[in-house]
């Protein structure tokens, strides 16, 4: 097999990363467009006359939620499966020339994601009937719709679990345990994505499913809402992944570093530095963003989920696409130069938190359909609409089309 190595267009990494992120916006804005009209398409063949028989609004709500789902379970959580669990295992089988390497680890990925929601949704199906297939994708009127809505965003957060527990596996702990007791790249992989999956499940049970679901026994309430408000969770959950994604974006395996380098003390020191750093974070923020809530009308802690994911997507994007600028060459001293990536990161996110918010309705892939009339996803789910083609061009693609592939000599 012919071997490829990548070689960056532009090589300053600044000015890469820039070009990059031009790029993106418009790969994102396109991307969107066509998933969203294709999905909905799908959807509305498969639910046939009952779908289109809905009411307008709770048909709308229903394709936004069905729609969403696909790129969850076929796109975010796959994502993370194969990156970050299994290391992109067997991604380089084939061939190491992009793009060809990239779209045949993209059709995988897609491939699995499809086959983990149909098992999903078949094996919780039998019981529960929210997550019936008929429930989900031909419900047979606007009550059986809205059961189904909120049976559709308890399984598209099992998402949410998977970045939850299967992340902070690889980001705090180095693939702990497997990492230590292993050299097998398949072993190591397949026994951090497993490991993480149980994990994963056990988070959804007991924080995503009582969100939207509320249990009864012979009358008695047996569940509470996590957090008591949906928005609070999920700003919560956004300052947790960003705590929890220091020392693996840009923070050099800092601050746990300072303390101990051995697993697994070092990931439980990131895991007590990351739920610290959630939960003292959150009020302050709350009160930070409320004006700027107040005044387009959402909920002041929606905006810190949405201002925290946007500081997230700026350092994916300085770590995957500006190359931890200034790195070891041009700044020696690690300490100045994690302060000053965390300077920028904190400082651009914030101006960026805030224009997003305020601006949201002007993106293709946040809340403008461009009188299409597909699903949007919104405050939060448009920035992994954005996310997404971001960390796949870096790790499924080796950053092409920004590098392009030469033989090795």
């Amino acid at each position: 097999m012919e071997k490829f190595i990548m070689e960056k267009r532009i090589k300053h990494p600044v000015l890469s990363g820039v070009a990059t992120v031009a790029l993106l916006v418009v790969v994102a804005s396109v991307f969107w467009v066509a998933w969203s009209n294709v999905w909905k398409m799908v959807i509305l063949l498969i639910g046939g006359s009952s779908v289109a028989g809905l009411s307008p609004e709770v048909q709308g709500h229903f394709l936004k939620e069905s729609v969403e789902g696909t790129f969850f379970w076929m796109v975010i959580s796959t994502w993370v499966w194969f990156t970050l669990s299994l290391g992109n295992f067997g991604k380089n089988k084939k061939s190491t020339k992009q793009p060809i390497t990239g779209l045949r680890y993209t059709g995988m990925a897609l491939v699995t994601g499809a086959v983990a929601f149909a098992i999903f949704v078949s094996l919780l199906g039998i019981w529960w009937e929210p997550f019936s297939w008929q429930v989900l994708f031909r419900p047979v009127d606007d009550t059986q719709a809205l059961l189904a809505i909120k049976g559709w965003a308890a399984i598209n957060f099992f998402t949410l679990a998977v970045i939850l527990a299967q992340i902070p596996i690889t980001s705090l702990f180095g693939r702990y345990p497997f990492s230590k007791y292993s050299k097998e790249d398949w072993s190591v992989g397949f026994g951090t994505l497993f490991l993480g999956l149980f994990v994963a499940l056990l988070v959804w049970v007991f924080f995503i499913l009582p969100s939207f679901f509320t249990l009864q026994v012979d009358g008695v309430t047996i569940t509470k809402q996590p957090f008591g408000d949906w928005s609070t969770a999920l700003a919560w959950c956004q300052l947790f992944i960003f705590f929890f994604l220091i020392p693996a974006e840009g923070g050099e395996g800092y601050p746990q570093k300072l303390i101990t380098t051995k697993q697994p003390w070092s990931g439980l020191i990131g895991l007590g530095i990351a739920l610290t750093g959630a939960f003292t974070m959150l009020p302050i923020l709350r009160n930070l963003l409320t004006p700027l809530a107040e005044s387009i009308g959402i909920p002041a802690d929606l905006a810190v989920a949405s201002f925290a994911l946007t500081i997230i997507n700026v350092m994916l994007a300085w770590h995957h696409h500006f190359d931890d600028y200034p790195n070891q060459e041009v700044m020696p001293s690690a300490l100045k130069r994690i302060l000053l990536q965390f300077v920028v990161v904190i400082v651009v996110g914030s101006v960026l938190g805030i224009l997003w918010i305020k601006y949201l309705h002007i993106w293709p892939f946040g809340a403008n359909d461009l009188g299409l009339g597909h699903p949007m996803l919104g405050i939060l789910g448009g920035q992994f609409v954005y996310m997404l083609p971001m960390v796949f061009m870096n790790t499924f693609f080796d950053k092409w089309p920004m590098a392009k592939s030469v033989k090795e000599k």
